[in-house]
């Protein structure tokens, strides 16, 4: 119940400090282009689903030198799957009591330009959903749920699916941009 209420107060805190950005109308024509930088938040919970073959999907359209994952620190795999891309590691130490990303992990993430920043958590989790904002990314991508609206602008529904059929879900909508 206190996790509750202090996750409460984080998203109240996070809608406070983004209550100036306004999001502009845009086209998605070609918003997720070849020639950006790309900002991929792994699943920071353990997960049954395989995401391998959505990243592979990355790694052919932009190549590893565009892209920056944020991952758990458990997750080994992703270091050699991607040893020319930019790792950054979110310990549960990098979390704050509200459920915000540390200052230094924020750091690193705005320490680049972005095009897309792409949340891969199934389940809303507050700490990759501030991150992916705080990209300043011109697309952010994540999945419906309750307080998603303030986080991403581009949302794949979660109706009817569950686990791999949403990651497949995600890569045919991410393929028509």
């Amino acid at each position: 119940m206190l996790d509750a209420f202090r996750r409460s107060i984080g998203y109240r805190l996070a809608r406070w400090h983004f209550r100036k950005q306004r999001e502009s109308v845009m086209s998605f024509t070609g918003s997720l282009a070849s020639g950006h930088r790309v900002l991929l938040i792994l699943p920071l919970t353990p997960s049954g689903h395989p995401t391998r073959h959505l990243l592979e999907l990355f790694r052919t359209r932009y190549g590893e030198e565009k892209l920056t994952l944020v991952a758990d620190p458990l997750d080994n795999g992703v270091g050699s799957l991607f040893p020319h891309s930019e790792i950054i590691r979110i310990t549960p130490l990098e979390v704050t009591r509200f459920f915000h990303p540390s200052a230094a992990v924020l750091k690193r993430v705005k320490a680049r330009e972005y095009g897309a920043a792409i949340d891969l958590n199934l389940d809303f989790l507050l700490p990759s959903a501030y991150i992916c904002k705080a990209s300043r990314a011109r697309v952010r991508v994540g999945f419906t749920r309750p307080g998603a609206d303030l986080f991403y602008n581009f949302q794949i529904k979660v109706e009817g699916a569950n686990g791999s059929a949403l990651y497949d879900r995600l890569a045919a909508c991410l393929k028509m941009f």
